[in-house]
């Protein structure tokens, strides 16, 4: 009762603050954050009380208080809060790579490739098949060549079926999840999101060709090169430069951390690096060939990261789009259908006759489901690619394909996260891991 409490006075508060004139850009962005993390929290508490992820509550207090619930938090203000979103996938890249063993990893280096193979590129080609049977109920494929629609069905299922190792990570720190199930939901996320960013660039320069975009394949082949390429050497310079100061300073190395992240995802995108991908090999270096301990990095870090986190699954509620996702909710239900199942049947022929444990084989698959940053960053760049100034018929598809994407993430955003905890609280793996939880404040 009191959390309730607490959470009305907190959004009766915001209401009365927005409504004074006097309240700037600046400070209106402030008094978001600052709802927003009450919000989160409490909201957080009273969801937990049912045995439902305190994730879902981040979310929850999100769509509540966002543009399309409550008002209490503006698309503006959202904006205007990106470099919290931007540095909180920083964090948890950093923390992914940081937590991938490939000592631990190695013995199920065949499955990870068949779930790459089999599930992760299965999904696209079965998400992609589904599109196109549904064409006729999807209005931007009705002036398209037979050609056009089979190459735009294929970048839309690329880029529905890209995974989120934010919501895995942040699942696994809230039910503090340590073994075999953990390590191969978390490297086959982070695998996976790796393989749908270089096949989506790929697939979007062809799209870009059949369609008549002005899109330059060579020129698009060179950026993905150093993209990845750039991202991996940038990363690893980045997890040198974090071993120097484990190892030589110690003291402050959380806050020192949190400010790599920072710079990186300010600066990462502007250079046409993916902050996702530097972070990650910088997390991974630590981990596996730097002789400082990543352990230091990580106890010291948990604790900090709250704020961050509770805010940053907020801001992901609050954009949740649900005018767009109950307007095509038939489509959007089957598309999401069709991806889970993909990844059920194609994670199952992966560990066919594979010597995995079968906690692993039964639960696995579910770490794919999840979506969050990646998918909503695909969608945005679909809209602006193919629906931006100067488009027009069909090379202005952009738009609607991306609602039909940004409806599929926000059905797994609510669904997916209360799924993949009760499967983590059946595994046996649930509170083995000692440490801190970021989403501390009460089971």
């Amino acid at each position: 009762m009191i959390p309730l409490l607490l959470l009305l006075a907190v959004a009766g508060l915001m209401q009365a603050a927005r409504s004074f004139s006097s309240v700037t850009p600046a400070g209106g962005t402030e008094l978001a954050f600052g709802f927003l993390l009450l919000g989160a929290y409490f909201t957080a508490k009273i969801v937990n009380r049912f045995n439902l992820p305190k994730l879902t509550g981040y979310l929850l207090s999100g769509v509540l208080a966002g543009p399309f619930v409550l008002q209490l938090v503006t698309p503006t203000m959202t904006d205007a809060l990106k470099v919290v979103a931007d540095t909180a996938t920083a964090i948890l890249a950093l923390e992914a790579g940081s937590e991938l063993n490939l000592k631990k990893v190695k013995p199920v280096m065949r499955t990870l490739r068949g779930i790459t193979f089999f599930a992760v590129m299965g999904s696209m080609v079965a998400i992609a098949s589904a599109l196109f049977a549904m064409r006729g109920m999807l209005p931007f494929f009705d002036d398209m060549t037979l050609q056009q629609q089979v190459v735009v069905c294929l970048v839309i299922g690329v880029a529905l079926s890209a995974q989120s190792p934010a919501v895995v990570m942040a699942m696994l720190a809230e039910t503090r999840s340590e073994g075999p199930l953990s390590s191969v939901m978390l490297a086959s996320v982070v695998v996976a999101d790796l393989t749908v960013i270089t096949v989506f660039s790929v697939v979007l320069a062809i799209t870009g060709a059949v369609i008549g975009g002005e899109i330059d394949v060579q020129k698009t082949a060179l950026e993905v090169a150093w993209e990845l390429i750039g991202s991996i050497a940038f990363g690893v310079s980045i997890g040198m430069l974090i071993g120097v100061f484990l190892r030589y300073v110690k003291q402050g190395a959380a806050l020192f951390a949190l400010m790599i992240c920072v710079v990186v995802a300010e600066i990462g995108s502007r250079i046409s690096l993916d902050p996702l991908i530097v972070l990650l090999a910088s997390g991974i270096w630590l981990r596996n060939f730097s002789k400082a301990d990543a352990n230091d990095l990580l106890h010291s870090f948990e604790a900090a990261q709250l704020p961050v986190f509770l805010v940053f699954f907020a801001l992901a509620g609050a954009k949740l789009h649900l005018d767009q996702l109950v307007a095509s909710i038939i489509p959007i239900g089957i598309i999401a259908t069709t991806r889970a199942t993909s990844f059920f049947i194609g994670s199952k022929i992966a560990m066919r006759g594979a010597n995995v444990p079968p906690v692993v084989a039964k639960y696995a698959w579910f770490g794919l489901v999840p979506q969050a940053g990646l998918a909503l960053a695909l969608a945005l760049v679909l809209q602006k690619t193919f629906g931006g100034e100067g488009k027009t018929g069909v090379a202005a598809f952009g738009t609607q394909a991306s609602t039909i994407v940004v409806g599929v993430v926000a059905l797994n955003e609510m669904v997916a996260p209360v799924i993949l905890r009760m499967m983590l609280m059946r595994s046996g793996e649930a509170g083995k891991k000692k440490g801190v939880d970021f989403a501390a404040g009460g089971h």
